[in-house]
């Protein structure tokens, strides 16, 4: 199983190396997966359920219009009437003993005038129910930028990682190579030399990791783009902040949030329809009116008896009254369920509050203390290559142990390291505040 695994990641190495590099920008990236991503699509399409219900609820304002036709066989059995003797006695048959030939069209106009308020309410909640799914959409879209960004620039930092790692190893074989000319030339010691070998052999297994972890990049990067990548596509580089600041005001950026934010719009959505819920149970104890009107035509046709045709034009206009005048309870108890459905809604606003500010001071927070890494981190990988270039320089000249050398070497990797994660991770940080405001502040 290792053996195909290695055989896999040499075959992508390979691609790379001899495909020409599509580079994919984080503009492109972040609209790929608005549009490809599954969670993005789902919340989209019920967003069109909720459009295609609203435009439902107007549909009872409207008259309806019926048709109906029908055609076929249409037997009725008259009665038969018995004569007495006196009048030669003998039966007389009232209508035709046989199925006659029958036709009937129907159109039918029926109007809704009155419901007490329920289609004026059901109205208004299917228009805040499409406004809860648009906001659920719009949630679902910054969690999936959020996501993608992340992946992006987690992407850059493993393959960055290995372009750091790479360095380090080439740097420990050109000392290795002067270790071992000056154990050849029996100045050094052959515990500096396997010191060095040591050194090398962890260094490669540490490039093994961060390939492993490059790899596994490249899938979560998929997963948020919503579609495989090309052999030859991968993120592209982008220019990062040397030394950020952050200029805003953290109790701007929490009012703004919650201007913009989708779950606490949709909170106040969903507690507007919990309030419109209750006028609609008592609308239950109004009466309804609508108006009818119909006309149609029934065609029987005898064929044995042409006499006893009939072709009969009906029409009609009513008013239709009902009054629901006791349900069993049925009504006081959906009031009941709809206060407390209310008050359910109410009490959650200062959990929801108390969630949003401190989701978006963490992220304000973070992503002050990333930019202060970046500073502090430039200042540590600067001095950890001057560090580095002295020991070289001192270890030629048999002025600084191997141990010191390596230690120098180690430091300078991790130096660098921690710079280039800082960078990316500040971008992460942006991307994270954008989220927990609902829009982009910085």
């Amino acid at each position: 199983m290792r053996s195909w695994r290695v055989a896999g990641y040499g075959l992508i190495v390979l691609l790379a190396s001899v495909l020409p590099v599509s580079a994919l920008t984080l503009k492109e990236s972040v609209d790929a997966a608005l549009t490809n991503n599954p969670a993005v699509v789902a919340a989209l399409e019920k967003v069109h359920v909720a459009e295609a219900r609203r435009g439902e609820s107007f549909s009872n304002f409207l008259p309806h219009v019926s048709a109906t036709a029908s055609n076929g066989k249409n037997f009725i059995e008259y009665p038969v009437i018995t004569l007495p003797p006196q009048f030669g006695g003998g039966t007389l048959a009232t209508g035709p003993d046989e199925a006659a030939n029958y036709n009937a069209y129907q159109l039918t106009v029926s109007q809704t005038l009155f419901t007490g308020g329920k289609l004026i309410v059901g109205q208004k909640i299917a228009d805040i129910n499409y406004q809860i799914a648009w906001q659920d959409y719009l949630r679902s879209s910054n969690e999936t930028v959020l996501n993608t960004i992340a992946s992006y620039f987690d992407y850059l930092k493993a393959k960055k990682s290995l372009e750091v790692i790479d360095a380090s190893l080439a740097n420990l074989n050109r000392n290795l190579e002067q270790t071992q000319l000056f154990y050849d030339s029996g100045i050094g010691s052959s515990v500096d030399l396997l010191r060095v070998k040591t050194e090398v052999a962890n260094v490669r297994i540490t490039r093994l990791q961060a390939e492993n972890g490059w790899h596994l990049a490249r899938l979560a990067f998929e997963t948020n783009l919503g579609r495989k990548l090309k052999p030859e596509e991968e993120p592209a580089e982008t220019e990062l902040a040397a030394s950020p600041a952050v200029a805003l005001d953290q109790q701007a950026v929490l009012r703004t949030a919650y201007d913009n934010r989708p779950e606490w719009r949709q909170f106040q959505l969903g507690l507007n329809a919990a309030e419109n819920a209750v006028g609609l149970s008592y609308s239950n104890f109004l009466p309804n009116l609508a108006l009818q009107w119909s006309i149609g035509r029934s065609i029987n046709e005898y064929p044995n008896n042409p006499a006893s045709d009939a072709n009969l034009e009906n029409w009609r206009a009513l008013l239709v009254g009902s009054w629901n005048i006791f349900d069993g309870f049925n009504t006081p108890m959906q009031i009941k369920e709809s206060y407390a459905s209310l008050n359910a809604a109410r009490a959650q606003a200062k959990q929801l509050r108390d969630g949003i500010e401190l989701d978006v001071n963490s992220a304000y927070l973070n992503l002050t203390a990333a930019a202060d890494r970046i500073a502090a981190s430039q200042v540590a990988a600067d001095l950890a290559e001057k560090t580095l270039q002295t020991a070289e320089i001192n270890y030629k000249a048999q002025i600084l142990t191997e141990q010191q050398y390596l230690d120098a070497h180690l430091a300078d990797q991790s130096a660098l390291l921690a710079l280039w994660s800082s960078k990316y991770d500040f971008e992460v940080a942006k991307a994270k505040l954008n989220k927990a405001v609902g829009k982009a502040v910085i």
